[in-house]
């Protein structure tokens, strides 16, 4: 399970959310057989996407967040709502030299192209955002996305450590400057920002419990909500017969004559669903 904290800072003039997602990377490498690059590329979408979802409104509310680039690894898909979150990348075991300071090339994993979030908030049409990627390493990429798409200026943390016996740290800091904030306060505001170093470290050493105290408790610091974040996959055998009507009696006919069986396989989550002659026949006189 996952944890997000969020947090008012200048009594109200800024706000940050704490993301913790550890377990559910370590959960998403075993899904998904992840390279450690590939670990690092969807543990930072992830960490965005829990974002997302702690700020909708509604428990219907739902959110996706697509990375999708030229390089290898291909892109990045991640969804859910508030308190639960999936996702999946599209080559799963992409591996790169390091960068020359050493940490995983996510952004020569990602390469060029685009971030795109699309919420469903029970309106008449969804609300889509989209911005050319920056860096392809997530952080930056995802705060552009919330200037040019929210109008939200923000300083945007995010890292993944992996070993050989899987992620050991993963989440961010977001850090956002609202209305009415003055220039001393983001003057602090980008100085602790940038006082991390690495935020992979500062994860690994501490729990955001204890990074918000340690950081920004003192800087008229106040505690707003804390929230977890599951892993949450919401594909069923219903969905999947939908699907397989809608392709149409004589197309899963030829399926089946071509390959013995229908198979779908969620993305997410790697469930198999398989149905064959007969039972595609009862959809039909059903």
């Amino acid at each position: 399970m996952g944890k997000i904290i969020k947090t008012g800072i200048f009594n109200g003039f800024a706000r940050v959310t704490f993301i913790d997602v550890t377990d559910v990377v370590n959960e998403e490498i075993k899904i998904h057989d992840l390279s450690p690059l590939c670990a690092a590329a969807l543990g930072r979408t992830l960490s965005a996407g829990a974002y997302i979802g702690a700020n909708l409104k509604a428990a219907s509310d739902t959110f996706s967040l697509t990375v999708t680039g030229d390089g290898p690894i291909g892109g990045v898909v991640v969804a859910g709502g508030p308190g639960n979150i999936r996702g999946y990348v599209n080559e799963s075991r992409v591996d790169l030299p390091p960068r020359a300071d050493g940490h995983l090339d996510v952004g020569g994993g990602i390469g060029k192209g685009y971030l795109t979030v699309v919420k469903d908030l029970g309106l008449k049409d969804p609300y889509v955002g989209r911005c050319e990627l920056v860096t392809g390493e997530i952080a930056e990429d995802f705060a552009k996305y919330l200037l040019v798409s929210e109008g939200v200026r923000s300083a945007v943390a995010l890292g993944v450590r992996v070993n050989a016996d899987g992620c050991i740290a993963a989440g961010g800091i977001i850090a956002e400057a609202l209305p009415g904030i003055t220039e001393d306060m983001l003057v602090i505001l980008e100085d602790v920002m940038t006082n991390f170093g690495s935020v992979t470290d500062v994860l690994q050493e501490k729990s955001i419990e204890e990074i918000y105290d340690f950081y920004f408790s003192h800087l008229d610091g106040e505690i707003y909500a804390t929230e977890k974040v599951d892993l949450v996959c919401n594909c069923s055998e219903e969905r999947i017969v939908n699907l397989i009507k809608s392709l149409g009696k004589k197309e899963c006919d030829e399926i089946i004559a071509e390959q013995g069986k229908i198979e779908a396989v969620c993305h997410f989550c790697e469930k198999r669903y398989a149905f064959g002659k007969e039972e595609v026949d009862a959809l039909w006189r059903e």
